[in-house]
């Protein structure tokens, strides 16, 4: 998680280092969930290769969600940096920094399948994925920018830019690794053989873990990404240029 900052250049006057706190609350938001599970009886399976009567090819559909942006004027800076506290991340830039402004998003991903199952010749349960729904994106991001700085003055329009640069950020990767996750969880849900077990429910957890496990890796890679491209945004050195636009901290 990656601090956006304003910092005022050193003078004769004695300044505070004013701080833009960019915070993304993470939580691998992993809901798979499972749709249903449909049992056909009239034809049994192949029980020694639990493979089924029909080919049929798996329905995925994923969800975008963007996040709907707000921006909230009415905590003080001291009520931020409480938020700071209470999302586990202190300031890469020390305790002297003062939180002027922060971003909280959650990144989420969920799973939703349907399973087929049909009873083997022999005992037990031969199942397939027939349908994938998934969701990808943000909560509701959320800027927050201290009420010392009013809208119209120089120092919020200076806030709001920089957390709209980070905004940028989530939307652009959004825009990277869903067509990416398309792509992955149609092919492992393709792929993916069907499973013989003791009963549908088993079955259904199997094919749910060998699903997740597939598109996992590039869920966490989306998250580094989002780090590094903050990261980039987040320097002192961009926050005193910032900071240097604007006379009304």
């Amino acid at each position: 998680m990656n601090g956006a900052l304003h910092c005022h250049l050193p003078g004769k006057q004695s300044y505070n280092p004013l701080m833009i706190q960019n915070l993304r609350i993470y939580h691998r938001a992993w809901q798979i969930l499972l749709i249903g599970i449909v049992f056909f009886c009239a034809t049994t399976a192949d029980a020694a290769t639990c493979a089924f009567p029909d080919s049929q090819s798996v329905h995925v559909t994923i969800q975008r969600n963007d996040g709907r942006v707000t921006v909230n004027n009415a905590h003080s800076r001291e009520s931020l940096r409480r938020m700071q506290r209470q999302s586990g991340r202190a300031s890469a830039f020390g305790s002297a920094w003062t939180p002027v402004g922060l971003t909280l998003t959650e990144l989420k991903y969920s799973m939703r399948l349907k399973v087929e199952a049909q009873p083997v010749s022999d005992g037990g349960y031969c199942a397939r994925v027939t349908a994938v729904e998934a969701d990808l994106g943000y909560d509701n991001l959320r800027i927050f920018i201290a009420r010392k700085f009013r809208p119209g003055s120089c120092a919020y329009r200076s806030i709001n830019a920089h957390e709209m640069t980070h905004v940028a950020v989530f939307k652009q990767a959004l825009d990277r690794f869903y067509p990416r996750l398309q792509h992955r969880l149609q092919r492992a849900a393709e792929t993916l053989d069907p499973v013989r077990t003791s009963n549908p429910d088993r079955a259904a957890a199997y094919l749910r873990k060998r699903l997740s496990a597939s598109v996992e890796p590039l869920f966490l890679e989306m998250n580094r990404e989002l780090d590094r491209n903050n990261a980039r945004l987040d320097t002192p050195e961009r926050y005193r240029r910032e900071q240097a636009l604007c006379t009304d901290w």
